[in-house]
């Protein structure tokens, strides 16, 4: 269970960087931090309605 809330924290805070980077008008690297940040959340989010058992 563990490592969905480290996938979860990790897709906030590359979301978070993905903020700071729109703020500095660097859309580039904003851009990769978003599809980032899908990934790990979309990720949490598919382990966690599966059930969150881990293979178990």
């Amino acid at each position: 269970m563990h490592h969905i809330y480290i996938r979860a924290i990790i897709g906030i805070i590359w979301l978070a960087a993905a903020i700071v980077c729109g703020i500095t008008d660097n859309f580039s690297m904003m851009g990769l931090y978003i599809v980032l940040s899908a990934v790990f959340l979309y990720s949490a989010y598919a382990q966690w309605k599966k059930g969150g058992k881990g293979g178990k």
